[in-house]
């Protein structure tokens, strides 16, 4: 039975706005009504077949409308953090982006909330995956869990010190609790290190080049079916992650929806680059030189970054940790405690510092102040090499084109 104008109608409304797809199937099956209806009909029902697309939301699909209709319900998908979600259509996310990839904005606490991210689906969902055999694990989260052996092993190697010490006598109970206070101390501050030499580099090669080596953006997911149930999952990448293959789409789309497909380039390009007029194909000429920018930046955060841990560790093997938190006519309250802690910790740090500086010997003294110096030159040394050969050439071009002579097609 053809359908008529007002379920054609209908059909475009339901939702709102349709993706792309289903508006083209929805005009491929009025096609083949439009033969059994009057000429008048056809020519209404040719409208509501243009008016369908043109209402589509290139690629979002706004939420259900309530109402009745002959379009039949689509089969639910589970988003998390969303809800259940008509499969074949998309939910109006986190700026109108929905189910597409897209860059999130920074925060100061992005990185921390995408570590949180990390470690908890590490544990509740990525392992469990794994241990399952489930086709849908994949190497972004088996990298993922790289995480769980570093906690563990670092927790491990921190109780092996302090698990027996009930069992020693006073002064060697005392001697152990002592290794495992070094132990946990030089596990932090290698991390804290060696994220803080990261840093470093990182927020160097923005200041110099414009190119944020940390941007995030959300990778979102649609599972193959298990257990009869469609999912929807979602990822934190970076945006430089891969210098071979970048996320240049993801740039230029946040380009567009700012209403300057360039726009990331053309800042680079005027900012850092020392473009006073815009480039005629800003993306052909800045993309080069961020790939460039970015080989450096990544091979001296690798070498600055572990220079850095070292030297965390270095400092947490200092004798100056060994009183922390002590008080000779036994431990106050823990209110007191807490209150005191930033204060002494500070002051401990500083005296650790001062040590591995000055060293307890002549060899001890030579190496901890070439670890300070090598790690601090890394991070000098690496940026600078960053920002060598990162310009574009000014001069006029010397190439001319004779008019006189003939184009020749071979």
């Amino acid at each position: 039975m053809a359908l008529s104008v007002n379920q054609n109608i209908n059909k475009s409304q339901i939702f709102g706005g349709v993706s792309s797809l289903n508006a083209a199937y929805m005009n491929n099956s009025n096609a083949h009504t439009q033969a059994q209806t009057s000429p008048a009909a056809q020519n209404t029902s040719m409208q509501a077949q243009i008016a369908a697309p043109l209402n589509t939301t290139q690629g979002y699909a706004p939420e259900l409308k309530q109402g009745n209709t002959p379009v039949s319900t689509p089969a639910s998908a589970y988003m998390p953090g969303v809800g259940t979600v008509p499969s074949g259509y998309f939910l109006e996310g986190e700026g109108h982006h929905g189910s597409e990839d897209h860059i999130i904005k920074k925060t100061p606490l992005t990185g921390a909330r995408i570590v949180a991210d990390k470690l908890t689906k590490d544990i509740f969902t990525y392992a469990p995956k794994g241990m399952q055999g489930s086709r849908n694990s994949n190497f972004y989260e088996y990298l993922s869990l790289g995480m769980i052996p570093y906690i563990v092993g670092s927790a491990t190697m921190i109780a092996t010190t302090v698990a027996a010490t009930k069992f020693f006598n006073p002064n060697d109970a005392k001697a152990s609790k002592m290794i495992g206070k070094g132990a946990a101390l030089g596990v932090a501050f290698y991390a804290v290190m060696k994220w803080l030499g990261g840093k470093a580099i990182e927020k160097g090669t923005e200041a110099l080049t414009g190119v944020d080596m940390a941007m995030p953006y959300k990778k979102v997911i649609s599972e193959l079916p298990e257990n009869g149930k469609e999912k929807v999952s979602t990822e934190f990448h970076r945006v430089f992650e891969s210098i071979d293959f970048p996320r240049w789409d993801l740039i230029n789309k946040q380009g567009e929806e700012n209403g300057n497909r360039y726009e990331y380039y053309d800042k680079i390009a005027k900012d850092k680059l020392g473009c006073d007029e815009p480039l005629n194909a800003p993306d052909q000429v800045v993309q080069p030189l961020i790939k460039q920018a970015l080989t450096k930046a990544m091979a001296a955060k690798s070498i600055s970054s572990f220079l850095w841990a070292a030297v965390g560790v270095a400092i947490a093997a200092q004798k100056d940790f060994a009183n922390l938190m002590t008080y000779p006519g036994g431990k106050p309250k823990f209110t007191k405690m807490l209150k005191d802690l930033p204060l002494d910790f500070a002051r401990t740090l500083k005296d650790a510092a001062k040590s591995l500086w000055k060293g307890s010997s002549v060899s001890s003294k030579i190496v901890g102040r070439g670890l300070i110096i090598g790690a601090a030159a890394s991070t000098v040394l690496g940026l600078i090499n960053v920002k060598r050969g990162y310009k574009v050439d000014k001069r006029p071009s010397k190439s001319q084109i004779d008019y006189k002579k003939d184009y020749v097609e071979n």
